[in-house]
């Protein structure tokens, strides 16, 4: 389970809080009023629950309150913000009866801590997405298990997820063995006909012609991105390569994960810039870390008098990826490139 914590009003609540607790091999964190303070557990944020709430809505990934559903629906309305941000709320009654997958259902994991709860207290768990009850696999909990990327998040995700639930006709293309779970989705082969279906995914991190409105390429997003850059470059000048990189290696610029470089370029504008379009982290290594691999690859005297290092973009794709570097080094206008990807995926390379 990701970072979470128990929420709870009451000393019935807070005597289920701490059953709920023993019966997980990590320590979860209970927040309680401060008129029911003992030393195993820890007082609300602010010292009111309403408020309270706000502030563990943005520091965990999911909280599990032993209370009314009303209540917290009350006092999470003004920070709810997207799917794909906010954490999972999981509400349970104070008899244990009952436990509800209220926010973040697929995305934040609702639903699966849910099910988790219920199977540890013998409750009844109530999920409501209609994906669930329906059987079907949703995209948006599809997307999350390849860390995807698709355009239009919202509106696709709401269209794909009603046809699913409705039984419609969705096809499924993967350049690849990406996708298990197949509830709802034809499996289908390259040529096979569209026309029958009201949607088709194809999951694929390659520059891919879509030959139909009907297609909606979901991208997995595997690679590591080493990069290096001249100082004070531009963010335009950074794009216009980073697309051109793509390019020559035939990926989708959305299929990146983390962009990696020296320390010294941490604050670098364009490289964050390029990090903040690609909703992506931007991870730094110390000319020490770096130098613990550098030598493997084609080294420049210049690079390394500014840097103390003789290759930033593949030493840092290397350290990112375990070794696992997939291309060689990309420059032009003052901007370096190269692709690592993760030891554990095992999927197709660059040029299946």
């Amino acid at each position: 389970m990701n970072k979470a914590a128990i929420l709870a009003l009451t000393s019935t609540g807070i005597q289920l809080a701490k059953e709920l607790r023993g019966k997980w091999d990590q320590e979860i964190p209970i927040f309680v009023s401060e008129d029911n303070l003992d030393e195993e557990v820890l007082p609300f944020p602010t010292g009111k629950f309403s408020t309270g709430i706000q502030v563990l809505f943005k520091q965990y990934d999911a909280l599990i309150c032993i209370m009314a559903t009303g209540i917290v629906v009350r006092s999470i309305a003004g920070v709810l913000e997207d799917k794909r941000n906010d954490p999972a709320i999981v509400v349970i009654d104070e008899k244990g009866r009952h436990t509800i997958s209220l926010l973040s259902g697929h995305i934040g994991g609702g639903n699966q801590l849910t099910l988790e709860i219920a199977a540890k207290l013998n409750s009844c768990p109530v999920i409501t997405t209609a994906t669930d009850v329906q059987n079907v696999t949703a995209l948006d909990l599809l997307s999350k298990e390849l860390n995807g990327w698709y355009a239009d998040f919202k509106e696709t995700t709401k269209r794909v997820n009603r046809l699913l639930a409705e039984h419609q006709a969705v096809g499924l293309i993967q350049r690849g063995n990406w996708v298990r779970d197949l509830r709802g989705l034809s499996l289908l082969k390259e040529g096979d006909s569209f026309n029958s279906y009201e949607a088709v995914l194809l999951i694929s991190d390659k520059r891919e012609e879509l030959e139909s409105e009907k297609i909606i390429q979901i991208v997995p997003r595997r690679y590591v991105l080493g990069i290096g850059a001249k100082k004070g470059i531009d963010f335009s000048i950074i794009k216009e390569e980073y697309l051109a990189f793509c390019q020559s290696i035939n990926i989708h610029f959305r299929s990146i994960k983390k962009i990696v470089s020296i320390d010294i370029k941490q604050q670098e504008a364009g490289i964050c810039q390029l990090a903040e379009w690609l909703e992506i982290p931007f991870e730094t290594y110390s000319a020490a870390e770096l130098l613990t691999v550098s030598e493997k690859y084609p080294q420049s005297a210049f690079v390394k008098k500014v840097t103390g290092v003789g290759s930033v973009c593949l030493a840092a794709a290397d350290l990112a990826s375990n070794g696992k570097v997939v291309t060689e080094r990309y420059a032009n206008k003052g901007v370096t490139f190269a692709l690592g990807k993760d030891e554990n995926d095992t999927c197709y390379t660059l040029w299946d």
